[in-house]
Protein backbone atom coordinates (compact mmCIF):
# COMPACT_ATOMS: atom_id res chain seq x y z
CA UNK A 1 0.00 0.00 0.00
CA UNK A 2 1.29 3.41 -0.98
CA UNK A 3 0.17 6.74 0.49
CA UNK A 4 0.25 9.68 -1.93
CA UNK A 5 -0.94 13.30 -1.71
CA UNK A 6 -3.76 14.34 -4.04
CA UNK A 7 -1.61 16.86 -5.93
CA UNK A 8 0.86 14.13 -6.90
CA UNK A 9 -1.93 11.79 -7.99
CA UNK A 10 -3.50 14.55 -10.11
CA UNK A 11 -0.18 15.17 -11.87
CA UNK A 12 0.50 11.47 -12.53
CA UNK A 13 -2.93 9.85 -12.58
CA UNK A 14 -2.19 7.37 -15.38
CA UNK A 15 0.90 6.10 -13.57
CA UNK A 16 -1.00 5.67 -10.31
CA UNK A 17 -3.87 3.90 -12.05
CA UNK A 18 -1.36 1.45 -13.48
CA UNK A 19 0.30 1.01 -10.07
CA UNK A 20 -3.12 0.42 -8.46
CA UNK A 21 -3.31 -2.86 -10.41
CA UNK A 22 -0.50 -4.15 -8.16
CA UNK A 23 -1.13 -2.33 -4.87
CA UNK A 24 -3.69 -0.05 -3.28
CA UNK A 25 -2.99 3.68 -3.36
CA UNK A 26 -4.26 5.79 -0.45
CA UNK A 27 -4.85 9.34 -1.67
CA UNK A 28 -4.53 12.03 0.98
CA UNK A 29 -5.94 15.54 1.03
CA UNK A 30 -4.50 17.99 3.52
CA UNK A 31 -2.62 15.09 5.12
CA UNK A 32 -5.72 12.96 5.72
CA UNK A 33 -6.85 9.86 3.85
CA UNK A 34 -9.50 10.85 1.31
CA UNK A 35 -9.76 7.92 -1.13
CA UNK A 36 -8.26 4.62 -2.17
CA UNK A 37 -7.30 3.71 -5.72
CA UNK A 38 -7.82 -0.01 -6.13
CA UNK A 39 -7.31 -1.59 -9.54
CA UNK A 40 -10.25 -3.63 -10.81
CA UNK A 41 -10.98 -6.04 -13.63
CA UNK A 42 -14.24 -6.08 -15.58
CA UNK A 43 -15.32 -9.02 -13.41
CA UNK A 44 -14.50 -7.10 -10.21
CA UNK A 45 -16.56 -4.16 -11.45
CA UNK A 46 -19.53 -6.38 -12.25
CA UNK A 47 -19.35 -7.92 -8.75
CA UNK A 48 -19.14 -4.45 -7.17
CA UNK A 49 -22.14 -3.18 -9.13
CA UNK A 50 -24.25 -6.18 -8.11
CA UNK A 51 -23.18 -6.05 -4.47
CA UNK A 52 -23.93 -2.34 -4.14
CA UNK A 53 -27.32 -2.44 -5.94
CA UNK A 54 -30.09 -1.93 -3.34
CA UNK A 55 -32.41 -4.28 -5.28
CA UNK A 56 -29.81 -7.05 -5.21
CA UNK A 57 -29.19 -6.53 -1.48
CA UNK A 58 -32.95 -6.62 -0.78
CA UNK A 59 -33.28 -9.83 -2.81
CA UNK A 60 -30.46 -11.48 -0.85
CA UNK A 61 -32.04 -10.46 2.45
CA UNK A 62 -35.37 -11.89 1.29
CA UNK A 63 -33.73 -15.17 0.29
CA UNK A 64 -31.92 -15.39 3.65
CA UNK A 65 -35.17 -14.85 5.57
CA UNK A 66 -36.89 -17.48 3.45
CA UNK A 67 -34.03 -19.92 4.04
CA UNK A 68 -34.20 -19.34 7.82
CA UNK A 69 -37.97 -19.99 7.81
CA UNK A 70 -38.15 -22.91 5.41
CA UNK A 71 -34.66 -24.34 5.16
CA UNK A 72 -32.72 -25.04 2.03
CA UNK A 73 -32.81 -27.53 -0.81
CA UNK A 74 -30.74 -30.69 -0.64
CA UNK A 75 -28.20 -31.40 -3.35
CA UNK A 76 -30.13 -34.58 -4.17
CA UNK A 77 -33.30 -32.55 -4.82
CA UNK A 78 -31.37 -30.16 -7.06
CA UNK A 79 -29.93 -33.10 -9.00
CA UNK A 80 -33.45 -34.53 -9.48
CA UNK A 81 -34.81 -31.18 -10.62
CA UNK A 82 -31.98 -30.77 -13.14
CA UNK A 83 -32.20 -34.43 -14.15
CA UNK A 84 -28.58 -35.07 -13.23
CA UNK A 85 -27.34 -38.53 -12.30
CA UNK A 86 -27.10 -39.42 -8.64
CA UNK A 87 -23.79 -38.56 -7.07
CA UNK A 88 -21.42 -41.48 -6.65
CA UNK A 89 -20.59 -42.12 -3.01
CA UNK A 90 -16.89 -42.31 -2.24
CA UNK A 91 -15.62 -45.57 -0.86
CA UNK A 92 -13.79 -45.31 2.43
Amino acid sequence: MKVVPLNEVKNRLSAYLELSKREDIVVTKNGRAAAVLHGVTDEDLEDYLFESDPRFIARLESLRRNYQREGGTSIDDVRKELRLPKRQRRKK
